[in-house]
């Protein structure tokens, strides 16, 4: 079955809610296939005014922060803005990998608003199905504030760190931790990124030609997916909504077999 004609078989009423936390630069290239389904929620502070409505196949934009409580944070701006954090960056770990101490060099701060997504959530009726945060560090206290919100939530999208890049992060190890806890399974790392470390001999690509990236591990997104039995069970209340929205967030994201497993044992 083709993408067309799956999206032409969903019920005329279907809605599929996607809240990004961390959305520079507008809807991921991911979704715009599924555009006339998807009601995006987008949270970037850097944005100055709020636009947009929710609704299928419309776009809201809030320009604020979202963490643990409400109140203001300072975010510290960098020479490369996109490493930019509400956490300091640890200039002595940058400081090992190439280019990285330079880029991680803090050059403003900024003080921004901050809410919790389940307050905004709960101010302004939207429930979000499929759920992405990409903050630099501190997406452990977006999902802290967003606890009510989870119970919706389909599929995460996380960005995480295997090593401790900023003062105080969270690493993968306890974004999984929480995930289980709250109901959700790994099942998949995309995107990984490696640092080179910083040598004075110039090394920066694998001597041996086999193709593996010289450097370490450093981030990337993880993907989690709620456990199986909860997604039918919430199925079996709203009349297989649920299904279908785990079928289409897993298409979305390239794990087509497990979309048509979930349908499978939801149909």
């Amino acid at each position: 079955m083709g993408l067309a004609r799956l999206l032409g078989a969903l019920p005329k009423d279907f809605v599929l809610t996607l809240v990004d936390v961390g959305s520079a630069g507008g809807l991921n290239p991911r979704w715009q296939p599924f555009k006339s389904v998807v009601s995006a929620v987008l949270f970037d502070p850097r944005e100055t005014t709020a636009s947009g409505a929710l609704g299928r196949g419309e776009t809201r934009v809030y320009p604020v922060a979202l963490g643990d409580q409400a109140g203001e944070a300072k975010l510290h701006i960098t020479a490369l803005p996109n490493m930019s954090s509400f956490l300091p960056p640890d200039g002595e770990v940058f400081g090992r990998y190439r280019k990285k101490g330079a880029d991680a060099q803090i050059v403003r701060s900024e003080t921004v608003p901050v809410e919790r997504l389940d307050a905004l959530a709960e101010a302004d009726g939207f429930r979000p199905h499929v759920l992405k945060v990409d903050t630099q560090g501190s997406e452990l206290l977006v999902l802290e504030g967003a606890e009510e919100c989870l119970k919706s939530v389909l599929l995460a999208e996380v960005e995480v760190s295997f090593f401790q890049r900023y003062v105080g992060q969270p690493v993968f190890a306890d974004i999984e931790a929480w995930m289980k806890r709250h109901g959700f399974e790994l099942i998949e790392l995309h995107r990984l990124k490696r640092y080179r470390a910083a040598n004075r001999l110039g090394i920066r690509h694998s001597l041996t030609g086999d193709g593996q990236r010289s450097g370490r591990v450093t981030y990337g997104d993880a993907i989690f997916l709620r456990k199986e039995d909860a997604i039918l069970r919430a199925a079996a209340a709203d009349d297989g909504a649920s299904v279908l929205r785990a079928a289409v967030a897993l298409i979305a994201y390239g794990k087509a077999s497990l979309a048509a497993g979930a349908l499978e044992k939801g149909g």
